[in-house]
């Protein structure tokens, strides 16, 4: 019995910090050039007050497919109302495409974000895929790269409709 109390005072220790090693940290995207679209594509990813209070968003994806200031865009929020487009920063929003997810897969999209790795990628820009996501009340944001995708992001792309554009560049 004397031998539970350094026990459980050592588990206290442990897990938190064990915890704390699994969080993630947000993507440091000052190794790619930043022009004007890159630059605003980040931006706009990556703005939580936007996303939260504005779009009520549940998650947002960025994937630039080439390095010509287009990014393909992907936006779900809480109610399922998924929104994508390939757009050309500052000049329009091209084929765009809307549709509503039912319970199910907003249920499926849900835990597949929950499954998305902690760890960050950085591809060349042309195959970098970022995204956030509602948690909790934070705007967490990761990245990865499209010719290695983790399995959560490519259950993501099955739920809510990959674009061809990027289907081809895999």
């Amino acid at each position: 019995m004397r031998h539970i109390y350094p026990i459980v005072v050592l588990l206290t220790l442990v897990v938190p910090l064990a915890r704390a090693a699994e969080k993630a940290t947000a993507p440091d995207f000052s190794r790619y050039t930043h022009t004007d679209s890159f630059t605003g594509f980040v931006w706009m990813q990556t703005n939580a007050t936007w996303h939260l209070q504005h779009s009520r968003n549940l998650l947002a994806v960025s994937a630039f497919h080439k390095d010509d200031g287009t990014a393909l865009r992907y936006f779900v929020n809480e109610t399922g109302q998924e929104w994508d487009t390939r757009c050309v920063y500052g000049v329009a929003n091209q084929v765009a495409r809307k549709k509503k997810l039912s319970e199910a897969n907003l249920k499926s999209l849900r835990w597949a974000i929950s499954e998305l790795p902690a760890e960050n990628s950085f591809p060349p820009v042309e195959r970098l895929v970022v995204v956030s996501f509602r948690e909790g009340t934070n705007w967490v944001t990761r990245s990865y790269d499209s010719g290695t995708l983790p399995k959560a992001m490519r259950q993501i792309y099955d739920i809510i409709g990959e674009r061809p554009e990027t289907k081809k560049h895999r």
